[in-house]
């Protein structure tokens, strides 16, 4: 979803869980580099909630951020030009399909493809997570 007023308007019940999808090209590591890598991550989400009582929480979720500004508080931080939704994952509802160039494939074919700092998971199955707003489809 390319449009910031569109993707707001959908997410406009603070709170409220809501199916998404996300789309990320990733780069291999050099020796496949011809190769095209592509992620599709789906989870329940909730968008513009807070959780400022909680202390390891309280200065990111209220004000100042580690990286970026907010664009429309609390749904949007604004990075370098690109805007990023600000998404809290619902445990354990994270699924992630791989494809290699344009096939989807398995986990483990996927990431034999990747830099050995790569294959490292950089993202939770659950909490606070930041995607480009270009990339999210809401379902």
């Amino acid at each position: 979803m390319a449009d910031r007023n569109d993707y707001l308007a959908s997410v406009n019940r603070a709170g409220a869980f809501q199916a998404v999808e996300w789309k990320s090209d990733v780069k291999p590591a050099a020796a496949h580099k011809a190769r095209t890598l592509t992620k599709i991550v789906s989870a329940t989400v909730r968008t513009g909630v807070q959780y400022a009582n909680l202390a390891v929480n309280a200065d990111v979720e209220t004000g100042s951020l580690p990286w970026g500004e907010w664009a429309v508080y609390p749904y949007i931080i604004v990075h370098k030009g690109a805007e990023y939704a600000r998404l809290y994952t619902v445990d354990g509802s994270v699924k992630t399909r791989y494809f290699i160039d344009g096939q989807e494939k398995s986990r483990d074919d996927f990431l034999a493809l990747l830099t050995p700092a790569a294959r490292k998971p950089s993202r939770p199955n659950g909490g606070t997570i930041t995607v480009k707003l270009e990339n999210v489809t809401l379902r």
